[in-house]
């Protein structure tokens, strides 16, 4: 008998490895043994599975034990995989999260994969143009790093332009954001591919770039490190889709394996099985 308290060190501190050993067994031992396993203990080991491992392990979890994994992930991790599940599975993991949560990932599913919209950051902070200087400065002090907050008009919603943290650190609390010197950032379209976008000059000089809908208002932000991620992603994903000869080679070794495993099954019955069989 495995020793659990092992097991769970093992996955705490060595979760690329245990991703290793995961991808080379059967999805249904594998979803059989995360399900035994804390949800904030077992989703780094999932982030780290290679997709097509990962998914098919979520699409044999119980919704609700793959919504808790879900939710220990990094939202784009999230997304990715969710992407790859058959669509019931999808739909019943979904009523399965947060209401937040599932919104964010529906809006962002709508997307295709290699576009802007798959990969808009929901941590990147936009506000109305007739918000204080104090409302960013709460925002920011409970955020993670930015160097810009995005500016939207409060009657129609669309960009007006990006206030740095300097400019606000330095403001009175009490003025509104649109008295603030805006920086006048060209948007990008949600629909945009990342690969249309890769190589704009302003990358050279922002960190993030605003993502503007089909309306023209601001639904968002892209960073450079979720570009960069997206475009790895989508490369990784292109190599390994159905009808690419990488494709088709892992799906030949799929079936092999399969058959290996069912080999080594049959060579271990029983004499008495064999007898039975007979």
């Amino acid at each position: 008998m495995i020793d659990r308290t092992l097991t769970l060190a093992f996955l705490s501190h060595a979760p690329e490895s245990a991703a290793q050993v995961l991808n080379e067994i059967a999805p249904r031992q594998a979803a059989d043994f995360l399900e035994e396993i804390p949800a904030r203990i077992a989703a780094p080991t999932v982030g780290y599975m290679s997709s097509w491992s990962a998914a098919r392990c979520m699409e044999l979890l119980s919704p609700h034990r793959a919504a808790a994994i879900f939710q220990n992930l990094d939202f784009h991790d999230c997304a990715g995989l969710m992407r790859l599940l058959a669509a019931e599975q999808l739909a019943a993991v979904l009523d399965a999260l947060p209401a937040r949560l599932a919104r964010r990932l529906r809006s962002g599913l709508r997307y295709p994969a290699g576009s802007v919209g798959a990969w808009i950051d929901p941590e990147i902070p936009a506000f109305a143009d007739s918000a204080s200087v104090g409302e960013a400065v709460l925002y920011l002090t409970n955020a993670s790093a930015a160097s810009h907050v995005f500016v939207h008009y409060k009657d129609n919603g669309r960009f007006a332009g990006a206030a740095s943290v300097t400019s606000i650190m330095r403001s009175e609390p009490e003025r509104a954001l649109s008295e603030l010197p805006l920086l006048r950032i060209r948007p990008l379209s949600s629909r945009a591919t990342l690969a249309s976008v890769a190589f704009l000059d302003a990358w050279d000089e922002y960190l993030m770039l605003p993502v503007i809908g089909r309306s023209k208002t601001v639904v968002g932000g892209l960073s450079r490190a979720s570009l960069r991620k997206g475009m790895h992603e989508h490369r990784r994903a292109r190599e390994v889709s159905p009808g690419t000869m990488t494709g088709q080679i892992l799906s030949a070794l799929a079936t092999t394996c399969s058959g290996l495993v069912q080999v080594v099954v049959d060579t271990r019955q029983s004499p008495q099985q064999e007898q039975k069989n007979a």
